[in-house]
């Protein structure tokens, strides 16, 4: 690292055994975090986007690599799985990467031809993603679980961005606790996913109400104190 001026990125492997990680050698680039397959049946979305949360409490999840892996294969192995990759739009699993470093895991030449639609949600992810990993990013939310709603925001100073989960549940409106102090005023203008602008007045808890319209969706906002 001395050598280049620091200039090189080294891709940590933390998916098994004694490893660095994000326990040290942070300094040195991402971290590749899980290493999960469809074919082992190991690979559900909400365990991903659970393992990035609770992290995020502690380390910053933008040096994650957070993967995503193509839906569409290995269906038979789930079955009936009410979490199964399949369950989900191809949207959303990549939206689960996004508080981190997306990592497209799976061979793009085996994706059918509904899969490239995601190309224009990251398109336009990519034109905020440097904005997004600048603020410092924490959680929110109750923890992925699901059924849950979760999510994540990135706090910088009187502007941000907040992305939030509807996971499996039946609540289309949800009250979350934020990173706002209570009595502000907060404009939502939404950038990715089911998402409308609002303008919302922060409680006494420091909750913010949050609206989607169907189980298993997302929305990304970038938002602005009104002061």
């Amino acid at each position: 690292m001395e050598a280049t001026g620091w200039e090189a990125v080294l891709n940590l492997d933390a998916t098994a055994g004694r490893r660095g990680g994000y326990f040290f050698f942070n300094e040195y680039g991402n971290i590749f975090l899980e290493n999960r397959y469809t074919d082992w049946q190991n690979y559900y979305p909400y365990w991903t986007l659970r393992n990035l949360w609770i992290l995020s409490a502690y380390v910053p999840p933008q040096t994650l690599q957070i993967e995503f892996l193509n839906k569409w294969r290995n269906r038979e192995k789930y079955g009936d799985d009410r979490f199964a990759p399949d369950r989900y739009s191809f949207d959303y699993l990549f939206a689960i990467t996004i508080a981190a470093q997306p990592l497209a895991w799976l061979e793009a030449a085996n994706l059918p031809e509904e899969a490239f639609q995601t190309g224009e949600v990251i398109q336009k992810y990519r034109s905020i993603q440097h904005d997004f990993h600048t603020g410092d990013i924490f959680p929110i939310g109750e923890e992925p679980s699901g059924k849950s709603w979760c999510g994540f925001q990135s706090v910088k100073g009187n502007e941000g961005y907040i992305l939030v989960f509807r996971e499996d549940n039946e609540w289309n409106r949800q009250d979350i606790m934020c990173f706002f102090d209570a009595g502000e005023t907060v404009q939502f203008t939404p950038i990715l996913g089911n998402g409308k602008e609002f303008n919302a007045v922060v409680t006494t808890g420091k909750k913010i109400g949050f609206t989607l319209p169907s189980p298993n969706s997302y929305a990304l906002y970038h938002y602005t104190k009104l002061i």
